[in-house]
């Protein structure tokens, strides 16, 4: 014969049943607000490395963060729209654009691009010379830290940014 079933033990059994399940409830809900809160903690810090984050400078030859630096991008080329396409690059890569425009003095450049700036600009100029491989230094004596930065016909594209890992050997 069966042993007989108690009402206090069939009452105990769907407690520990409810705690159990109130438990797993509590742990998947716990882990899932964790989850959240890591996507959220991620979209707030930028997954790519920023130039002003890796260039640096010499005492003697300063380099400023790009989010310092206040460049004009001008095109010299007859490729159309080329100033604006390099102009949304550098904004991605923290510079402040003031100007896009075909260039103002009109030169005829066949380097990669001319970098115009003037002495209190130096360090501006030196970083927005990172960006651009072979590009011209013209110190056009202005008083402002503005940069130019002009495309010219050998132009193809932005340098990569540099790189914060350390170099293996």
């Amino acid at each position: 014969m069966a042993a007989p079933i108690v009402a206090g033990r069939r009452r105990r059994t769907r407690q520990i049943r409810a705690a159990a399940t109130l438990l797993l409830a509590l742990i998947f809900l716990g882990a899932a607000f964790y989850k959240a809160y890591s996507y959220i903690q991620d979209d707030t810090t930028s997954p790519t490395v920023k130039a002003g984050d890796c260039i640096t400078g010499t005492a003697e030859q300063p380099v400023a963060k790009p989010s310092t630096v206040t460049i004009n991008v001008y095109n010299a080329t007859t490729t159309a729209g080329l100033a604006a396409k390099v102009a949304a690059t550098l904004r991605e890569r923290g510079f402040t654009v003031a100007e896009i425009d075909n260039d103002p003095l009109d030169k005829k450049i066949t380097a990669s691009a001319e970098i115009r700036y003037g002495a209190t600009g130096r360090p501006a100029a030196r970083t927005a010379r990172l960006m651009v491989k072979d590009a011209k230094m013209v110190n056009d004596k202005r008083t402002d830290e503005t940069v130019d930065l002009v495309l010219g016909k050998a132009f193809t594209t932005l340098a990569d940014l540099p790189s914060c890992s350390p170099k293996k050997s």
